[in-house]
Parts: structure tokens; C-alpha cells; sequence
């Protein structure tokens, strides 16, 4: 395996880049006091104010003057997971022992609920923390893959610790039970993390890892059947860029089997990679994002069928699918949703199979209706902020707001992720290469720049989508 601590970025000259330990170092300050830094520009010098005797000759001088034009700065060279990026991340996933928060409201008209926490949870239960249950996954299977990267990672005894608790024999039973009575559970975002857990620690040659392995090893064999027959069922896929997103369930699931083979499950997998998105044209790449994405349709779907495809068949898909990197029509993927602050919440509605004048009219219901929304939210936050003061509504929003920001952070990491599976399948000569390379770069900046705006409803699952882009982008690097 080759370990990420022994890989530096390239340009694309070949030259190295400098390291520049105060980016990294930064990063790890931003993690311990848990706050975002900002940088403010320079207050540009105010324009020379005109004199009626010197203007002739400066607009007579003029022709003369030769401005110099300063060299373009090299590009910065992506993130690396060196140690102390490690050590973000890992300050992130402490998040596994934070059980799960109660539900927001429980009143109602005429009863009141309460909510009594499981006694003893913590012996039948091995992902109650990160605030659900799927980031819980996540999370677990960021500090083994983690550990794997980086052997000699001095918090590993604690990762360590951890995972000696959360994956135990009788943690797992509990686990093995709970979903054995709902079946829908965690479908079928959860289920892909878990094989993909699993997948991981059967592949460690670590001890410990074949001991925890074997404990999992019943509840990945329950979802990799669970997965086969939902999706052997699916009639359409879904398309949201979140947690129902299908070409990430399969992709993940798809990289699972890959590591421990499940022929009927990778069989399914494949079949209806092809059968959802084999005939995709023109991805549909204007609609995204929305205003709570953290997934990109059309780029997951790209790399999916990266995955599936013969090299040459793939460039005459990927043709299809999306529209040509530097054209308007892909601005969409190139720029930051965080950049982009129009962007809201987009309501839209399946209209597969519905008769074209029910789904035309279902549209413009919805256009309308989205109008209102907007047009209502505003008023009340003017009415309210006038009322109030504003700061209490600002206060409020901006806690209403987090949720979705960490979803459009995660964006970033995600794209970056899928650009570079792409741009892998592609042929080396390819034009598209380099440039993706280039965009997926930018897109892990803005995530690590990022990572802590949104708190706790961040920092609870994005660690494991940061490392998922930098185990991909470390596989470029290599020589």
C-alpha cells in the first residue's frame, strides 16, 4: 500500500512544490479552537484625483508608460494527508461517543412525549454517536482507513480504543438485531457505508481488525442482501445530491466488492449501473446545486459508470453526459456553491412516467409555489427583524442555515472525489484530465478552508468525506 505521509503533489511540469507547513498547521489551529478564519482584502489606494494643469501631459505620457504584468503564481498544489491534517481529522471523530441528540420538538395539542435513552446502550449499540447513525458508520470507518494510511499515526492507540468499544461481539449483536426488525433503516446510504466498513477491516492485516471484522461480518452479509434486493427492485433511480442519491449507494458498494468479493451483490451492482444510466444523455448539470446538496448527481453518476465502462466507451458516454468543462453550460460543477449566495431552495418533484401535460402543469405548480415561498420567507424576516431587532432572527437563521452549509461544504470534497475518478478513467492524452485534476484542487480547498463554518453539524461527518478525497487525490501523485 503506498502510504500517503510519503506523497508530495506534482505540477503538472513535474516540478515540486514547496512544502508550506504554515497551510497545514493553520488547519490544525482552526480545529482546536473550533472557529473559521477569513480573510479580509486589502483596501485598494484611492484613484489620483485629476489636476487641470498635470492632465495633458499624464494623458500625453500615457502612451508611454509600460505597466508591468507580474508573473502568474503557481498553483497551489492540493491537500495532502500529512500529519497534521491527520490530526484534524482525527480531532473530528471524537464525535463517536457523543450520543445521538433528542428530537427537537415533543409537544403536542393534547399529549407530550418524552424520550428515554436505551439503558446501557452503549454494550448493544455501536453507532449512537455523530448525532445519526449513518455519520456514525462513516466516521468508524474513517478512523480505520486512516490507520491504514498512516501505521505510525500517533493517535492510533486511541482510534484504537475506540473502535475496541464501538466494534465488540456484543455491540454487534445489537446492531445485527435492530436492523433484522426494520428493514428500511438506513436504506440506502447507511448500508453502503457499512459495506464499505467492513470492507476495510477484512482487507487490514492487522489482528485486531480480524477480530473486529468478524463481529461486523453478520450485518454486512444482511445489507449486501438488502442492497441486492432493493435495488434489483428500483424501477428508476434517485437523483437528489443527498443521502438517497443511487449512484453513490452503488458506487460505494460497488468499491466494497471490490475489496471482499460478493459476486451476486456486485452483479446487481453492475446491472443496474447500466440500467439506470447507461442510455444518460445531457445530464442535467444547471439544476445543480441545490440549496442542501452535498452530492452531485451528475458528477457521481459520471464516476460510477467510470467504473463499469470500457475506457473507450466511457469517453463516448462521458461525451454525452456532461458538457464540455469550460463551457457555460458546466459552470455549475466549477464554481463553489458556498461562493454563490443566491442560491436557495429549488423545489422540484419526480415526473418520470407521468403523461407530459400532467408533468408540464405539476412544474409550473411548482414554480408558482416556490415564488410564494420566497416571497413569504423574506417578509417575515423583514417583519420579524424589524420587530425584534434582528439579532435574535440572524441568531435563529443562522442556526436553521448550518444544517444545509455543512451539506455544501461536503459538496466540495465530493466533487473533488468524483472529478478525480473521472479524470482517471479517462485516457492520459485527454485534455479533460488536467483540467478536472485542476478543478478537483480548487474544490478541496474551499472544503478544508470550510470544514469548521458549520460547527458540530460539520464537523460530524465531514471528516470521512475530506479523507475520501484525499485517498482518491493521493492516487494521482504516484509516479
Amino acid at each position: 500500500m503506498t502510504h500517503l505521509a510519503t506523497i508530495r503533489p506534482r505540477s503538472p511540469r513535474g516540478a515540486s512544490h514547496p512544502r508550506t507547513p504554515t497551510t497545514t498547521s493553520a488547519l490544525l489551529g482552526t480545529a482546536l479552537a473550533f472557529t473559521a478564519t477569513a480573510c479580509i482584502p486589502d483596501n485598494p489606494a484611492p484613484p489620483p484625483q485629476d489636476h487641470p494643469d498635470t492632465t495633458a501631459a499624464v494623458l500625453a505620457a500615457a502612451t508611454t508608460i509600460t505597466v508591468p504584468v507580474p508573473d502568474p503564481a503557481p498553483p497551489t498544489p492540493p491537500p495532502v494527508l500529512d500529519r497534521e491534517t491527520a490530526l484534524v481529522l482525527a480531532l473530528m471523530f471524537s464525535c463517536v461517543d457523543r450520543p445521538h441528540a433528542l428530537p427537537a420538538s415533543r409537544s403536542g395539542y393534547l399529549t407530550e412525549m418524552t424520550y428515554t435513552r436505551r439503558p446501557g446502550f452503549e454494550r448493544d449499540r455501536a453507532f449512537y454517536g455523530c448525532s445519526d447513525w449513518h455519520s456514525a458508520v462513516n466516521t468508524t470507518w474513517a478512523m480505520v482507513r486512516l490507520m491504514k494510511e498512516r501505521p505510525e499515526f500517533p493517535a492510533s492507540p486511541v482510534l484504537r480504543e475506540k473502535l475496541e468499544t464501538h466494534l465488540s461481539e456484543s455491540t454487534m449483536a445489537g446492531e445485527l438485531a435492530y436492523l433484522a426488525e426494520n428493514p428500511a433503516f438506513e436504506r440506502p446510504y447507511g448500508w453502503s457505508w457499512l459495506l464499505l466498513l467492513h470492507a476495510e477491516l477484512e482487507t487490514w492485516s492487522d489482528p485486531e481488525a480480524a477480530e473486529w471484522a468478524d463481529h461486523i461480518d453478520p450485518l454486512a452479509d444482511l445489507l449486501a442482501e438488502r442492497m441486492a434486493d432493493y435495488l434489483g427492485g428500483l424501477e428508476e433511480p434517485v437523483r437528489m445530491g443527498w443521502h438517497p442519491n443511487t449512484a453513490f449507494a452503488i458506487s460505494m458498494s460497488l468499491r466494497a466488492t471490490a475489496m471482499v468479493r460478493r459476486p451476486t451483490l456486485e452483479r446487481t451492482l453492475r446491472s443496474a449501473t447500466m440500467r439506470f444510466f447507461g442510455g444518460e444523455r445531457e445530464c442535467p448539470v444547471d439544476k445543480e446545486p441545490g440549496s442542501s446538496d452535498f452530492l452531485s448527481p451528475c458528477l457521481e453518476e459520471a464516476a460510477l459508470m467510470a467504473s463499469v465502462m470500457q475506457p473507450d466507451a466511457y469517453v463516448r458516454w462521458l461525451d454525452s453526459h456532461l458538457p464540455p468543462i469550460d463551457s457555460e453550460e458546466f459552470a455549475p460543477l466549477r464554481t463553489s456553491a458556498l461562493s454563490d449566495s443566491t442560491r436557495r431552495f429549488r423545489m422540484s418533484m419526480p415526473t418520470g412516467g407521468m403523461p407530459a401535460e400532467f408533468a408540464e402543469a405539476l412544474n409550473t405548480l411548482m414554480q408558482a409555489s416556490q415564488r410564494a415561498m420566497d416571497s413569504i420567507r423574506q417578509s417575515a424576516v423583514d417583519s420579524l427583524g424589524r420587530s425584534t431587532g434582528g439579532d435574535s432572527v440572524r441568531t435563529g437563521l443562522s442556526r436553521m442555515s448550518m444544517g444545509a452549509r455543512s451539506h455544501l461544504i461536503g459538496l466540495s470534497f465530493s466533487r473533488a472525489e468524483a472529478m478525480l475518478r473521472i479524470a482517471a478513467a479517462l485516457p492520459a492524452g485527454d485534455p479533460r484530465v488536467a483540467r478536472l485534476r485542476e478543478l478537483a484542487a480548487q474544490h478541496g480547498r474551499s472544503g478544508f478552508e470550510t470544514m469548521f463554518d458549520a460547527g458540530y453539524f460539520g464537523s460530524h461527518w465531514l471528516g470521512s468525506f475530506a479523507l475520501k478525497y484525499l485517498v482518491e487525490s493521493a492516487k494521482g501523485t504516484v509516479p
